[in-house]
C-alpha cells in the first residue's frame, strides 16, 4: 500500500480471480459508471512549436469536482440506497444537508460522531430508513451493505486502494442487482473502471526524490497560545485547546453533465491521462513512445527522437 515491494520476501504471486470473472460468475454485481469527459481542445494549450504543453495536460487533470451531486443523483440513481464519499468532514455534512433540502433522507457520519449516534445511523442505513449515507474516512473499507446499490465519489484520490474500495462498495452481489457508480472527481482517468485489468507485481514502486528541505518535522503555530508545535497536532500540547484543521478547498464545476462511461470513453480519457503523465524514460518500446506523443499532442518525430535517445528504435 505504501509502495514497498515484497520481492525480498516472496518469489511468486498467486493471483485471485479478476473483477470481470467475479461479475460473470455472480460474485459481484454488474455496474453502470457515470463521470465526465475530461480532455478537450479548449483546455489544452499549445507551445510555440505547436505541441500541447505539459502544464496544460496537467491542469486539465487537476483535482476538481464536476457536476451537481444531488441533481445528478436524482437523474441517475433516484431512490437508491447510496454511500457518498466526500473529501472532508465539512464537505460530507454539506452534501447531506443538500440532499435533505431536496427531500431525501440523508445523514452524515464520521469517526468523531458519538458512538451511539454512529451505530444508530449505520443501523438505519442498513434497514433503509436512511437513503443516503454521507461520510469521510469512515466506510472506506470493511463495511458491507449488500442493499447499497449506488456509490457517489465526491473525492479526488491518488490511492488505488481507496478507489477500489469506494467504487466497489455498491457491487456486493444480490440477484438482479445493477450497481450505479457516480464519479464526480473523474478518478476513472487515473485508475480505470472497477473491472479494468490490472498488472499486479511483487516489486515496489520507485521512490520519489526527497525534498532538499532539511526540516525533519513540519511545524505550525497554535492560534490560541502561539506555541510552535508539530503540524499534525489537532490539540495543542501546550494549552490543550483544539485546533481547527484547515481543509483544502476543491474546485467545483457544477455545470458539467455526467454521462455513462463506456470502453471508448475510458480508452480516451484514462489512456490520455496515464500516458500524458508518463515520462519517456518509463516507456518500454517505441509503441509506448508513440502513444505518449499522441496523448500529449506531440508529432511522431518527437517519439522517434526520444526512442533514439533511449535506445528503443529497434526494440519491439
Amino acid at each position: 500500500m505504501n509502495g514497498a515491494g515484497f520481492d525480498d520476501i516472496y518469489s511468486a504471486m498467486v493471483k485471485g480471480p479478476t473483477v470481470k470473472w467475479l461479475i460473470e460468475h455472480k460474485k459481484l454485481s454488474p455496474y453502470k459508471y457515470y463521470s465526465v469527459t475530461l480532455f478537450n481542445d479548449e483546455k489544452l494549450k499549445k507551445s510555440s512549436t505547436g505541441d500541447y504543453t505539459n502544464q496544460s495536460v496537467s491542469d486539465s487533470a487537476k483535482p476538481t469536482l464536476y457536476g451537481d451531486i444531488v441533481k445528478t443523483w436524482m437523474d441517475k440513481a433516484f431512490g437508491q440506497r447510496t454511500i457518498v464519499y466526500a473529501h472532508d468532514t465539512q464537505h460530507s455534512k454539506q452534501i447531506a444537508a443538500e440532499f435533505r433540502k431536496a427531500g431525501i433522507s440523508a445523514k452524515h457520519c464520521d469517526s468523531k460522531t458519538p458512538s451511539d449516534e454512529r451505530k444508530r445511523i449505520m443501523s438505519d442505513f442498513r434497514k433503509g430508513k436512511i437513503t443516503v449515507l454521507c461520510n469521510f474516512g469512515l466506510v472506506d473499507e470493511g463495511y458491507d451493505v449488500k442493499e447499497c446499490t449506488c456509490c457517489v465519489i465526491a473525492r479526488p484520490t491518488e490511492s488505488l486502494v481507496f478507489d477500489i474500495q469506494a467504487t466497489m462498495r455498491c457491487m456486493r452481489y444480490l440477484p438482479n442487482k445493477m450497481a450505479t457508480i457516480i464519479d464526480h472527481a473523474a478518478n476513472y482517468t487515473r485508475f480505470g473502471l472497477p473491472d479494468t485489468p490490472r498488472q499486479w507485481s511483487l516489486e515496489g514502486r520507485p521512490k520519489k526524490k526527497r525534498s532538499n528541505n532539511t526540516t525533519s518535522t513540519p511545524i505550525k503555530t497554535c492560534p490560541h497560545c502561539w506555541a510552535v508545535i508539530p503540524a499534525q497536532c489537532h490539540v495543542c500540547p501546550q494549552c490543550g485547546k483544539e485546533i481547527q484543521v484547515e481543509t483544502e478547498q476543491m474546485d467545483v464545476d457544477a455545470t458539467k453533465q455526467l454521462e455513462k462511461v463506456g470502453e471508448f470513453k475510458l480508452t480516451t480519457d484514462y489512456t490520455t491521462v496515464k500516458l500524458g503523465k508518463m515520462k519517456p524514460e518509463n516507456a518500454q518500446n517505441m509503441s509506448e513512445l508513440y502513444q505518449i506523443a499522441k496523448a500529449r499532442g506531440y508529432k511522431p518525430g518527437w517519439a522517434y527522437m526520444q526512442g533514439k535517445r533511449l535506445g528503443l528504435l529497434n526494440k519491439k
